[in-house]
C-alpha cells in the first residue's frame, strides 16, 4: 500500500482597492497656502484653516482627492493632509483639466470662546494663522480616483 503525501499550500491574501489611491510616477511640487475661513455652529463662531492648491490632472482618470505633504519656502515639512478636489461643479477633476483641492487642517470653534472669552479666542486664531501662513509648497504624493 502506498502512502499519499499531502502538500500544504499557504496562501496569503492582501486586500486592496485599486480605486482608492495611486501614487504618481513623479511626485509633483506645487504652490499652496492656508486661508482662514469663518463659519458658525451651535457653539458659536468657527475659524477653519483651509489648505488649498490648484491641480492640473495629467493622470488620465478623474481625480477626487490628493495626498500631500505641505511645507514652507525652505522645503521644511510642516505636515500632511488628504485634500478633496473639485472642478467647481463636481467633486472631481477630469483628465486634462484643472481644479482646486482643499482640506481643513485645523478648526477653532466657539467652545474656545465660551471657555476663554472672545479676546483669547481671537489671540488663538491669530497665533495659529501666523504659524500656518508659513505654508508655501505642497508635494503631491498620490491621488484618489
Amino acid at each position: 500500500m502506498r502512502k499519499l503525501k499531502h502538500k500544504v499550500i499557504s496562501l496569503t491574501l492582501i486586500p486592496f482597492n485599486l480605486a482608492i489611491m495611486s501614487t504618481s510616477a513623479l511626485s509633483a511640487e506645487v504652490p499652496c497656502n492656508v486661508q482662514l475661513e469663518f463659519d458658525s455652529n451651535s457653539k458659536g463662531s468657527v475659524a477653519n484653516y483651509v489648505l488649498s492648491l490648484q491641480l492640473k490632472n495629467t493622470t488620465g482618470r478623474q481625480v477626487i482627492g490628493a495626498s500631500v505633504l505641505y511645507g514652507d519656502a525652505n522645503n521644511y515639512q510642516l505636515g500632511n493632509a488628504m485634500l478633496i478636489c473639485s472642478n467647481g461643479l463636481k467633486n472631481e477633476v477630469s483628465p486634462g483639466s484643472y481644479g482646486s483641492c482643499t482640506g481643513v487642517l485645523q478648526k477653532v470653534d466657539g467652545a474656545f470662546m465660551n471657555a476663554f472669552g472672545s479676546e483669547k479666542w481671537t489671540e488663538i486664531v491669530n497665533t495659529q494663522l501666523e504659524k500656518l501662513n508659513a505654508v508655501k509648497k505642497c508635494e503631491i504624493l498620490g491621488f484618489s480616483y
